[in-house]
């Protein structure tokens, strides 16, 4: 029997509702999965819905875990059976199972990062006769992600049309697919195959959709198909935590809601069970000046006031964090560094923090793909593993094929130039010589060696074979920043051990998601991070840095067009999900001067301090 007991009567509510489309307003920190996991088991356990007819679906990887694994603890065996996804998992899925029909040969589907995917680009505009010197391809992929999705708001254009069914063809014959397509292409497929869409209206008679507020167009129309024969579908999210417009996001889904389902109910979840009184009372007031808040309210105590530090510079600002979580581990009020997190607008501000951490040996991990998934012996070997997933994987090969060096150096500048299938080397390097023949010849047999070995083999010990058999691990120890280079890869190694499913799978996500932000081993360490990548994370303490005018609302929204009312408004959304984060502590710190080159230059405190009550903050040098 499913135990409400311990939910409040908001929660209840929203447990407890009946069929039909239901918008769940969640406040930051008021129990969202709770509530989401509680509705399925009661689906489940009080209404006999089957379980695998529910779909929960959200946008992190992570947070999928998180909801199953409240399901397990709820539904036991059942909670296996829940579908559980995220969009782009679950679009994924759709285009395996249904590739013929969408046009591709049988076979596994690659999914292409953004690098793979410019690559291609620069093929189609080629064949359209389109010069990239004149349009810029960063216009060019943003202009073809939208025309993919059907954005209304984008002008018809003739040559947008070719160089997208240009670039979509390359992708096709490539059997490969990218972060736009895992959207677009279920959305073709329900438009052309009026079956395949029945079938999933049938297999999935509830369908709940978590951070609502940060869906795009696409993936609201995803849902409405999904529902349309019973209008079973519940959204959670929250205006105020949209911070994802440049992403896509479109707050209208949210605010249009009961526009476009009628009998929808609404149900606001407002308790906060997170946070301490005092950082509510910041929360409530950054909050205040967003057009659809509503005040938090919590039932926990007061705690201590939120810290704010003057700096001198980024530095100082740095050393001040660094030993107030020394000051904090010493008092015994933090259990481990895992308990704390430091947060910041842009990237590069993560240098000085990392420099003082360092100095205080105070262990860190920065989040994000810049961080790891960026560097080139990494890059490297996913290269090699998803070759192991995919011998038709061309772009894969093309990075690989004379790397560690094997005397291919011409056929990997013919492959840059016209990318070729793995069986074709051989008789591409026909006229360079025997080495050449050899070496190519041995390539293709180590490809089809890790390909035959990845389907027994865990994705740890498969890298470790790619690593030995291709050579690449004592061509790096090598190097001259070889031993630097290899620890990376040991990071790389470490977030392989935790691969449960399939590579594909997780190669799949690399691309789409947050499994690079996990921590790779089980020491606890100080987090950095972005405010954005702090979404949906909490923390005992955690520190804002660089709240100033030009970082917090950024340079950007201060510049945009009196037009664009809502770039500052973004910015403080940011800043209301950054405050919400911790549950005892939060710090809140600026700079008196910040370095920009050789100079340092005066700044401001944020328009969104001086906004803050004197008596909410307490100065400390």
């Amino acid at each position: 029997m499913l135990d409400l007991s311990r939910l409040s009567l908001e929660q209840r509510q929203a447990v407890l509702a009946g069929d039909g489309p239901l918008l769940i307003v969640a406040g930051p920190g008021s129990g969202k999965t709770t509530v989401l996991a509680a509705r399925i088991a009661y689906l489940v356990l009080a209404r006999h819905v089957a379980p695998a007819s529910v779909l929960a679906i959200t946008f992190a990887t992570k947070a999928a875990r998180e909801l199953r694994a409240r399901l397990v603890g709820l539904l036991a065996e059942q909670g296996q059976a829940v579908d559980v996804t995220t969009f782009h998992a679950f679009g994924l899925r759709i285009i395996r199972q249904w590739g013929e029909e969408l046009g591709f040969e049988p076979g596994p589907v690659t999914v292409y990062d953004a690098e793979d995917a410019r690559a291609v680009l620069r093929q189609a505009a080629e064949t359209v006769g389109l010069d990239l010197a004149r349009s810029p391809p960063s216009t060019l992929a943003s202009d073809i992600h939208r025309y993919r999705l059907r954005d209304p708001t984008l002008p018809a254009s003739e040559d947008l049309a070719r160089l997208t069914n240009a670039y979509e063809a390359i992708l096709q014959r490539r059997h490969a697919v990218d972060f736009t397509a895992m959207l677009a292409l279920p959305l073709r497929l329900f438009d052309t195959h009026p079956d395949a869409l029945r079938l999933y209206q049938a297999a999935y008679r509830h369908v709940l959709a978590d951070e609502f507020q940060d869906v795009c167009l696409a993936q609201y129309t995803l849902l409405r198909r999904l529902v349309e024969r019973h209008g079973n579908l519940v959204v959670v999210g929250d205006p105020c935590q949209n911070i994802y417009a440049w992403r896509g996001a479109d707050l209208r889904c949210l605010l249009d809601f009961q526009r476009d389902f009628p009998s929808a109910r609404v149900l606001h979840l407002h308790h906060n069970f997170r946070s301490t009184r005092h950082i509510v009372a910041v929360a409530n007031a950054l909050g205040a000046h967003l057009p659809y808040g509503r005040p938090l309210r919590t039932d926990n105590p007061p705690g201590v006031h939120v810290r704010l530090h003057e700096a001198r510079d980024e530095m100082a600002e740095a050393v001040f964090v660094a030993h107030e979580i020394q000051t904090l581990r010493e008092a015994g009020h933090i259990d481990h560094l895992g308990d704390v997190a430091v947060l910041y607008r842009t990237n590069h501000q993560a240098q000085a923090l990392v420099v003082a951490l360092r100095r205080a040996a105070l262990p860190y991990y920065v989040r994000g793909h810049g961080d790891l998934f960026e560097r080139r012996e990494v890059r490297d070997v996913l290269a090699y593993l998803r070759l192991a997933h995919n011998r038709a994987d061309v772009e894969a090969l093309r990075r690989i094929v004379n790397v560690p060096p094997r005397r291919l150096g011409q056929l990997a500048e013919r492959l840059r130039q016209s990318p070729q299938p793995l069986e074709a080397l051989p008789s591409l390097v026909g006229s360079q010589g025997r080495v050449a023949h050899a070496n190519a010849e041995a390539l293709v047999a180590l490809v089809e060696h890790l390909h035959q070995e990845a389907q027994r083999l865990r994705p740890a010990i498969l890298l470790d074979l790619a690593l030995e058999a291709s050579g690449y691990r004592a061509w790096l120890s090598q190097q001259a920043d070889g031993s630097a280079r290899l620890e990376h890869l040991l990071t790389l190694r470490g977030l392989l051990e935790q691969v449960e499913g399939d590579l594909g799978d997780w190669l799949a996500e690399l691309q789409v998601d947050d499994v690079g932000d996990a921590q790779p081993d089980d020491a606890p360490r100080v987090l950095l991070t972005t405010l954005h990548g702090a979404k949906g994370g909490e923390w005992r303490v955690v520190f804002v840095v660089g709240v100033e005018e030009g970082l917090l609302p950024h340079a950007r929204a201060l510049a945009a067009p009196p037009s664009d009312e809502g770039a500052v408004e973004g910015e403080r959304r940011a800043a209301y999900v950054a405050v919400t984060r911790p549950r005892e502590r939060l710090y809140l710190t600026y700079c008196h001067t910040r370095q920009r080159g050789a100079t340092p230059v005066p700044r401001q405190p944020s328009r969104f301090l001086q906004e803050l009550p004197r008596d909410l903050l307490h100065r400390i040098a």
